[in-house]
């Protein structure tokens, strides 16, 4: 099989490129990666590895137009944007999208009466979308007012811990579930802390992802990531979602998760033995990964 990754500059295809590497190297497939990116530059970076390639996003295009590759979900726009992207990944449950997947507001709209006896919230969200938002005291001559259109606006949560869940789906009750404990610089996980696979936060999440999908289709399907926090009185909300491993993923890979082997079918091999508690920067467990 010949996978595309689009974005590959990012965070998320390294995480693409780490795993790809440990799944062929342990099982010996004959899978390629071609590792995609709008960068002209970014084809002139070698890999360390023989089969995985990095190309412009020219050629990537062309690959899919000539049915000789699928799209590994890591990237976030592409799929959204190029037509011919959003067709071809339509085709495998595992990289497809539908429009108000990204849309913010329709998502949680969606979301809310299906899991409204799950431990994970949806913050109240409100129907107007195009607004002006005033400050409700201390204003004058107009001072810090905003116009806004097509926003979501929702409750504001007084967060205390973020986390940010991996899951891998096998079928409707198969399902791998990585979560992480997050402190964030600029959108990107600073400093981790791996929380158990089978703990609390894991068991919440199995439950919201089977109220909203009791089968694996649509949303909550095969792999995707969630964004989640949790408030000072020990609340669960739901932040976001993207039907796509997360950026950081490959922090996972410490403890057995293989986007490859679920797409292969083939059983995770979990390992516990980094989830002690500890806080980790990301570039620790790039150290770990071989």
């Amino acid at each position: 099989m010949n996978y595309v990754v689009f974005e590959s500059g990012s965070r998320a295809g390294l995480s693409a490129e780490l795993f790809f590497e440990q799944y062929v190297n342990v099982t010996e497939a004959h899978h390629q990666l071609f590792l995609s990116d709008l960068d002209e530059d970014f084809q002139h970076i070698i890999s360390r590895h023989p089969q995985v390639h990095l190309i412009h996003d020219s050629q990537a295009f062309k690959m899919l137009e000539a049915g000789d590759a699928v799209i590994f979900p890591a990237d976030e726009l592409t799929r959204q944007s190029n037509p011919m992207v959003t067709r071809v990944a339509s085709e495998h449950s595992f990289s497809s999208i539908l429009p108000f997947y990204y849309n913010k507001k329709q998502m949680n709209e969606f979301l809310t009466p299906l899991t409204d006896n799950c431990a994970i919230r949806i913050p109240e969200t409100f129907a107007l979308s195009d607004i002006c938002v005033k400050p409700n005291f201390m204003s004058a001559g107009s001072r810090n007012i905003q116009f806004l259109d097509n926003a979501c606006v929702m409750q504001k949560i007084d967060i205390e811990h973020e986390f940010v869940v991996d899951v891998l789906r096998y079928d409707e009750e198969k399902m791998y579930i990585f979560p992480r404990e997050v402190t964030l610089k600029n959108g990107y996980d600073r400093f981790i802390k791996l929380l158990p696979l089978d703990g609390e936060l894991a068991a919440h999440v199995s439950e919201f992802v089977k109220a909203v999908c009791p089968k694996n289709k649509g949303v909550f399907s095969d792999i995707f990531h969630l964004q989640l926090c949790q408030n000072k009185t020990g609340q669960f909300y739901y932040i976001e979602f993207s039907k796509r491993i997360s950026g950081t993923s490959c922090v996972n890979s410490v403890s057995g998760m293989s986007p490859f082997a679920m797409l292969d079918g083939v059983e995770q091999e979990i390992n516990t033995s980094m989830i002690d508690g500890c806080w980790r920067r990301f570039e620790d467990f790039l150290l770990m990964t071989k």
